[in-house]
C-alpha cells in the first residue's frame, strides 16, 4: 500500500480552514444545507448560496445586510482526515455558529461599525468563541457529536490566542459525558470566562497535552470586514 502525503501548506483543508477549492455548491448540495437550515430551526430567507462575489471566502454572516452567505466551506473536511474540530463540524452546526451564534448580536456589530472599523465591544476572537458555545446551547437538533466540535471550536479559539476557557457545567456535558443528575446542568447563556495561559504557568507540575498542538496563522478568519 502506498500511503500519498501532501504539504499542509498545498491542501484544500487546514487547522479549521475546512474546504477551501471555492467551487460553487451543486443544485444537490443546496437542497441538502437547505434540508439543515430546517432541522436546526433558522429561517431559510436569511441563507445566499452561490453568490459571486463570497464563492472564495467562507460561509459567513453580513450583519449589514442581515445575510449568511454559505459557501463551499460549510462541509467538513472529508479527504485529509483533520482532527481539529472546525474541520470536523458538520453543515448543521456550522449553519448554527453563523445564524444562532452570531446574528443575535447584530445590533451590536452595527453600533460597533458607528465607533470605527476596529472597534469591538466584543474581540473578534472572543466573538467567534461566543458564537460556536451559544450555537452549541440554541440550535434545535444538533447532534452530540457537532455540539462537542462546537465547543471544542471555541476551546480551540482560545487556545490559539493563549488563553483557556473555564468550562461550565453545559460545556463538561458535552464534552465528557457527564449527565444532567452528575452535573445540574444549565443550558443558559452566560457569560464566557477566560484565564490568560501565562497566568496558568507553574500552576501544575507539567501540562503534558499543552504544548505539541500546531496553531492556526493568526490571519486566517471566518470573516471580512463587517462580516462574521
Amino acid at each position: 500500500m502506498t500511503i500519498r502525503l501532501i504539504s499542509t501548506n498545498d491542501k484544500d483543508t487546514a487547522n479549521g480552514m475546512r474546504d477551501t477549492s471555492k467551487t460553487p455548491l451543486t443544485e444537490s448540495e443546496i437542497e441538502y444545507v437547505k434540508s439543515e437550515i430546517q432541522r436546526i430551526g433558522a429561517d431559510l430567507s436569511v441563507f445566499v448560496f452561490n453568490d459571486e462575489e463570497h464563492l472564495s471566502s467562507s460561509t459567513c454572516y453580513n450583519f449589514v445586510e442581515d445575510k449568511i452567505y454559505v459557501t463551499r466551506n460549510v462541509f467538513p473536511d472529508e479527504k485529509y482526515g483533520s482532527t481539529h474540530p472546525r474541520d470536523l463540524m458538520g453543515v448543521g452546526a456550522v449553519l448554527a455558529h453563523e445564524y444562532f451564534g452570531h446574528r443575535p448580536y447584530r445590533e451590536e456589530y452595527l453600533s460597533d461599525m458607528e465607533q470605527g472599523d476596529d472597534y469591538h465591544t466584543t474581540p473578534i476572537w472572543q466573538d467567534e468563541c461566543r458564537a460556536s458555545i451559544n450555537a452549541a446551547k440554541i440550535a434545535h437538533n444538533l447532534t452530540d457529536r457537532d455540539k462537542s466540535n462546537l465547543v471544542m471550536d471555541a476551546i480551540y479559539r482560545a487556545k490559539e490566542f493563549g488563553y483557556l476557557i473555564e468550562m461550565d457545567d453545559f460545556m463538561k456535558e458535552v464534552v465528557y459525558g457527564y449527565s444532567n443528575g452528575e452535573k445540574n446542568i444549565s443550558y443558559n447563556i452566560t457569560p464566557i470566562s477566560y484565564v490568560s495561559e501565562a497566568s496558568e504557568v507553574g500552576a501544575t507540575e507539567k501540562r503534558i497535552c499543552d504544548s505539541s498542538m500546531s496553531k492556526m496563522s493568526r490571519t486566517s478568519r471566518d470573516y471580512y470586514d463587517f462580516e462574521r
